[in-house]
Protein backbone atom coordinates (compact mmCIF):
# COMPACT_ATOMS: atom_id res chain seq x y z
CA UNK A 1 0.00 0.00 0.00
CA UNK A 2 1.08 3.78 -0.81
CA UNK A 3 1.22 6.25 1.50
CA UNK A 4 -1.44 7.72 -0.77
CA UNK A 5 -3.87 5.08 0.19
CA UNK A 6 -2.69 4.94 4.00
CA UNK A 7 -3.52 8.83 4.09
CA UNK A 8 -7.39 8.12 2.14
CA UNK A 9 -8.28 5.47 4.62
CA UNK A 10 -6.86 7.42 7.73
CA UNK A 11 -9.56 10.62 6.13
CA UNK A 12 -12.17 8.19 5.52
CA UNK A 13 -11.83 6.85 9.16
CA UNK A 14 -11.87 10.18 10.83
CA UNK A 15 -13.46 12.46 8.15
CA UNK A 16 -17.23 12.93 7.62
CA UNK A 17 -19.58 9.66 7.79
CA UNK A 18 -16.88 8.13 9.07
CA UNK A 19 -17.00 6.58 12.94
CA UNK A 20 -18.78 9.05 15.20
CA UNK A 21 -16.37 11.21 17.94
CA UNK A 22 -17.23 10.40 21.32
CA UNK A 23 -19.18 13.74 22.40
CA UNK A 24 -17.93 13.09 26.53
CA UNK A 25 -14.57 12.83 27.57
CA UNK A 26 -13.55 9.55 27.96
CA UNK A 27 -13.38 7.52 31.17
CA UNK A 28 -9.43 7.25 31.83
CA UNK A 29 -9.97 7.07 35.60
CA UNK A 30 -12.91 4.10 36.77
CA UNK A 31 -13.33 6.04 40.14
CA UNK A 32 -14.56 9.21 39.17
CA UNK A 33 -17.26 10.34 37.78
CA UNK A 34 -17.58 12.21 34.40
CA UNK A 35 -18.46 15.39 36.67
CA UNK A 36 -15.34 14.88 38.65
CA UNK A 37 -13.24 14.32 35.78
CA UNK A 38 -13.81 17.71 33.92
CA UNK A 39 -12.23 19.56 36.78
CA UNK A 40 -9.29 17.27 37.33
CA UNK A 41 -7.27 20.11 34.96
CA UNK A 42 -7.37 22.00 38.16
CA UNK A 43 -4.98 19.98 39.93
CA UNK A 44 -2.34 19.79 37.05
CA UNK A 45 -0.31 17.18 35.67
CA UNK A 46 -0.29 14.99 39.76
CA UNK A 47 -4.04 15.65 40.80
CA UNK A 48 -4.24 13.70 43.97
CA UNK A 49 -0.52 14.69 45.08
CA UNK A 50 -1.85 18.15 44.62
CA UNK A 51 -4.53 17.36 46.77
CA UNK A 52 -2.81 15.82 49.41
CA UNK A 53 -0.23 18.71 49.45
CA UNK A 54 -3.18 21.66 49.95
CA UNK A 55 -4.68 18.96 52.31
CA UNK A 56 -1.86 18.70 54.50
CA UNK A 57 -0.99 22.67 54.46
CA UNK A 58 -4.39 22.40 56.15
CA UNK A 59 -6.74 23.90 54.12
CA UNK A 60 -10.37 23.26 54.10
CA UNK A 61 -12.61 22.04 51.38
CA UNK A 62 -13.73 25.36 50.27
CA UNK A 63 -10.91 27.09 50.96
CA UNK A 64 -9.55 24.27 47.87
CA UNK A 65 -12.63 24.79 46.12
CA UNK A 66 -11.73 29.16 46.44
CA UNK A 67 -8.22 28.31 45.55
CA UNK A 68 -8.58 26.07 42.79
CA UNK A 69 -11.57 27.75 41.00
CA UNK A 70 -13.72 24.09 41.42
CA UNK A 71 -16.84 23.59 43.35
CA UNK A 72 -16.71 22.86 46.59
CA UNK A 73 -18.41 19.19 45.82
CA UNK A 74 -15.69 18.38 43.16
CA UNK A 75 -13.18 18.74 46.40
CA UNK A 76 -15.36 16.90 48.52
CA UNK A 77 -15.85 13.73 46.50
CA UNK A 78 -11.99 13.67 45.48
CA UNK A 79 -11.46 13.75 49.09
CA UNK A 80 -13.47 10.56 49.26
CA UNK A 81 -12.38 8.68 46.23
CA UNK A 82 -8.77 8.86 47.45
CA UNK A 83 -9.20 8.61 51.32
CA UNK A 84 -7.33 12.03 51.84
CA UNK A 85 -7.82 13.11 55.59
CA UNK A 86 -7.98 16.38 56.69
CA UNK A 87 -10.86 19.24 57.63
CA UNK A 88 -14.17 19.32 55.75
Amino acid sequence: MTDKHINLDIMQLLGPGGQSMPCQIPYKRAELTYETQKYMHALGPTPKRCLEALADLGLSNPEIARYLKIPKGIVKDLREVWHINGES
